[in-house]
């Protein structure tokens, strides 16, 4: 299934994310129900993996099902944008001005 197991849901993938349906390669959006040409559920054939327990999970899972690993909150993790203060590293938030622990201004 490898192709098919898409690493993001429905609420972090794009409106209108193109793809080809698995079951008669029609173009499909993962936005989609059904796909318009064989009536395959889209839902039913894209999954995604869990990256802790590597179970398959529903494109629109929150949360797996199996070890309740939070995919919404990861996306959050990895959007996040953090600086690295040149000077004594520490990890600063993207709406910091200066590193709070060496007083270094970030430009």
């Amino acid at each position: 299934m490898g192709l098919l197991n898409l690493l993001f849901g429905k609420s972090n993938a794009p409106k209108g994310q193109k793809t080809k349906c698995p079951s008669c390669g029609a173009e499909v959006t993962l936005d989609m129900e059904r796909c318009q040409k064989c009536g395959v559920h889209i839902r039913s054939m894209f999954k995604k993996t869990c990256p802790k327990c590597k179970d398959l999970n529903d494109i629109n899972a929150e949360k797996c099902l199996n070890c309740k690993y939070d995919f919404a909150a990861e996306l959050a993790r990895t959007k996040k944008t953090i600086y690295v203060c040149p000077i004594c590293g520490y990890n600063a938030d993207y709406y910091m001005l200066r590193c709070p622990s060496c007083n270094t201004r970030f430009a």
